[in-house]
């Protein structure tokens, strides 16, 4: 018997919700950017494969890393809107999440944005200059993790990881 695409998207979500409990275990052992950063962007792109799991089927989720930047803001636009009495999500705020989201999905060595941008939490690369970085060593600048908006989004995650371990999906 084949697994239905509601035990996938619950299957998803809670290793997402493994990953966000793994990055808070490393925020507290001040563990370095690049690790926290992994396990966050682990969650996102899990939570992502959960919504869209639920939304098209699994068959249609592929093994790939590029959903973050495309999804994570719709399903922060929803579950913004469901925890906050039906308020809708403020422009700014809405932007800050599209461009953390793709910020996000950088992270994964395989999106690369056509080789132009090489910064990721996993691998060395070599930089414009011929340097080799280090993700260990190196900044990631266009990350602050401890933000309040990347607080905000991180707990977007959970909620929408939360609510698809548990078989439901939000209502349009």
């Amino acid at each position: 018997m084949l697994a239905k695409d509601k035990d996938w998207a619950r299957g998803y979500a809670k290793q997402a919700l493994s990953d966000l409990n793994a990055r808070e275990t490393l925020v507290r052992g001040n563990a370095e950017k690049c690790h926290r950063l992994h396990f966050l962007q682990m969650a996102a792109e899990k939570m992502c494969k959960a919504y869209l799991t639920i939304a098209n089927g699994h068959e249609n989720v592929k093994k790939i890393h590029a959903y973050v930047a495309r999804n994570l803001p719709i399903i922060a636009r929803q579950f913004y809107s469901l925890n906050n009495n039906n308020n809708e999500i403020s422009r700014w705020e809405l932007s800050e999440i599209k461009r953390l989201s793709h910020e996000i999905e950088i992270l994964a060595p395989a999106c690369d944005h056509g080789d132009l941008r090489k910064d990721n939490s996993e691998y060395p690369w070599q930089d414009e200059k011929g340097n080799i970085q280090t993700p260990c060593e190196y900044k990631f600048p266009h990350i602050d993790d401890g933000s309040r908006a990347i607080i905000r989004l991180i707990r977007l995650i959970r909620s929408a990881s939360e609510y698809y371990s548990f078989e439901q999906s939000p209502k349009e």
